[in-house]
């Protein structure tokens, strides 16, 4: 199972599991955006808990679009590291 490391940046692990989605359609899988959105939810560290249940609660994830998501990862990763 594929887990997002500790110090992964987001757009890494995005560019690694858009890789491996490419992978799994280009062998037939039928993958929709929707398992895409929850697997990465599932799958973030622990230092993204708390914007998990923020997105959770506040967007329908099941129309999300992946670029959704990684957007607001993305944004949320730079605040931290702006407090930082």
């Amino acid at each position: 199972m594929m887990q997002m490391e500790e110090d992964q940046k987001v757009s890494d692990y995005f560019s690694k599991m858009t890789e491996i989605v490419n992978l799994m359609k280009n062998c037939g899988e039928n993958i929709s955006d929707q398992m895409v959105v929850e697997k990465v939810l599932r799958s973030l560290s622990e230092k993204f808990d708390f914007i998990v249940i923020a997105i959770q609660e506040a967007k329908d994830v099941k129309t999300m679009k992946i670029e959704e998501l990684q957007s607001s990862l993305e944004a949320h990763e730079l605040l931290v590291i702006d407090r930082s």
